[in-house]
């Protein structure tokens, strides 16, 4: 009898734990946006894809990326992006990433780092996720 007790609570304990992970395993389609989001922010900045980065920034001017700062920013290669800290809002609607930068200036070949925090907010009307917070400044 007291094995019989000893399995079923192993099957209940066992039930639980499976049933409490699943359901935080869910996530919403904004979550999932917003991964995908800044996971492409970051490839797009290692294979300096400039336009694509400005495209996430929501206040950013397609002639900041001028032909000036373009022939500047070919010169910088980011060896380096890691995510330091992450929050999101319990809303679901704005994110903030401390993300630190490794990056070299090909002229000079000396390695530079920048940490950086992204605001990241989602936009109803866009329906994606966007940098509230400036291009980054590559020195």
């Amino acid at each position: 009898m007291i094995k019989y007790q000893l399995k079923i609570t192993k099957l209940l304990i066992l039930a639980i734990i499976a049933i409490l992970t699943s359901s935080c395993a869910i996530q919403s389609q904004e979550m999932k946006d917003f991964e995908k989001s800044y996971r492409l922010y970051e490839k797009a900045m290692r294979w300096q894809d400039y336009d694509l980065m400005l495209g996430y920034h929501k206040n950013a001017k397609k002639s900041e990326l001028n032909e000036a700062s373009r022939k500047r920013l070919k010169k910088f290669r980011v060896s380096g992006y890691n995510v330091l800290f992450m929050k999101i809002e319990p809303d679901e609607q704005s994110a903030t990433q401390m993300i630190e930068i490794k990056y070299y200036n090909q002229d000079y070949n000396v390695v530079r780092d920048m940490t950086i925090t992204n605001l990241w907010e989602w936009s109803e009307k866009k329906e994606r996720w966007e940098l509230a917070n400036p291009f980054p400044d590559f020195r």
